[in-house]
C-alpha cells in the first residue's frame, strides 16, 4: 500500500506540471491572440480600414465609404485598386476648408471627385483620368474650384447614373 502512494504520488507531481504547463500555454496562446488583435487593429487603423455611410440628396444614393483619415491613407487613396465597386466610394475629409488638390499617380481605374463644403454641399465635380506615368510629376492635378472640406471619390459614371449635380447635398452616417 505504501508503494501504491509512492506510485501515486510520482504520478500526481507530472499530471500537476502537466496541468500547470497546461494552463501556461492557453494563458500563452491567449496573450498571442490578444497582440495579434491589437497589431491588426493598429494595421487596419494605419489604412482606410474606417467605413462611413455617406446618402447623396435628393437622389437618396447611398455608399459605404473608406475614410482615408490619417496621412498615410491619404497619401495612398485609391492607389493600385482594379475597380471600386458601384456603392464604394473613398472619402477624405480635412480640418480646414480649402481649396484641394488631388491627382491620379498610380491610380487605375478613372474617377470622379465631389468636392463638398463645410454644409456638405457639392461645390465641385471633376473626372480624373488614371495617370500612366511612373513619374509623379508628369501626373495631372485636380484642383478644386470652390473651397472645399471633404473630397468623395467614386467611380466616373457615377454621379450621372445617380443623378448626383452641383448644388446638391451629401448626408454622411455613422463610422463603422
Amino acid at each position: 500500500m505504501a508503494e501504491k502512494r509512492q506510485v501515486g504520488k510520482a504520478l500526481s507531481a507530472p499530471r500537476g506540471a502537466l496541468l500547470a504547463a497546461g494552463a501556461l500555454l492557453a494563458a500563452g496562446a491567449l496573450l498571442a491572440a490578444g497582440a495579434l488583435l491589437c497589431l491588426s487593429a493598429f494595421l487596419f487603423a494605419a489604412g482606410p480600414s474606417h467605413r462611413q455611410r455617406i446618402t447623396f440628396l435628393p437622389s437618396g444614393f447611398s455608399v459605404l465609404a473608406e475614410r482615408a483619415d490619417t496621412p498615410e491613407a491619404r497619401k495612398r487613396g485609391l492607389m493600385y485598386r482594379k475597380s471600386l465597386g458601384d456603392s464604394e466610394a473613398m472619402i477624405f475629409c480635412y480640418e480646414k476648408t480649402s481649396r484641394l488638390s488631388f491627382w491620379m499617380y498610380h491610380t487605375l481605374i478613372p474617377l470622379t471627385i465631389i468636392f463638398l463644403d463645410d454644409t456638405l454641399k457639392i461645390v465641385d465635380m471633376q473626372h480624373m483620368e488614371p495617370c500612366r506615368s511612373e513619374e509623379a510629376a508628369a501626373c495631372p492635378v485636380y484642383t478644386s474650384r470652390a473651397p472645399a472640406r471633404c473630397a468623395v471619390e467614386v467611380n466616373e459614371d457615377f454621379a450621372g447614373r445617380h443623378r448626383v449635380k452641383l448644388g446638391d447635398r451629401v448626408e454622411l452616417g455613422e463610422i463603422k
